[in-house]
């Protein structure tokens, strides 16, 4: 299966609670599994990414990450995410950090 990028101000990012009233940015989708690879909160420190992480666990998805800024990564160690390095031919040229969710290794989506 082929993952699926997801931006905001699209229905499958709606119905991801990734809207685009609360967020900027895109993501890739292959099954149960979710690579954030680009995220801004429109309204900061209102804790609406954290939210959004929180939904995505709770609703079983596989998280990953990436390359989080700091205060990102403040908030993936709270859900306790662990940062590995992965390529990403399609999107970037060198290899890139990416923290995944708790109890993944690396995981390509």
């Amino acid at each position: 299966m082929t993952a699926t990028r997801i931006e905001t101000g699209t229905p499958e990012g709606d119905a991801l609670g990734f809207s685009e009233d609360l967020f900027s940015g895109w993501l890739e989708r292959e099954e149960h599994r979710l690579c954030l690879h680009y995220i801004i909160s429109r309204d900061k420190n209102e804790g609406n990414v954290q939210k959004l992480i929180r939904r995505w666990l709770e609703e079983g998805y596989h998280v990953s990450v990436v390359m989080p800024r700091p205060i990102m990564q403040h908030i993936l160690k709270k859900f306790r995410f662990m940062p590995s390095v992965e390529y990403f031919p399609d999107e970037y040229v060198d290899n890139v950090e990416v923290w995944h969710g708790p109890g993944l290794s690396q995981v390509s989506v």
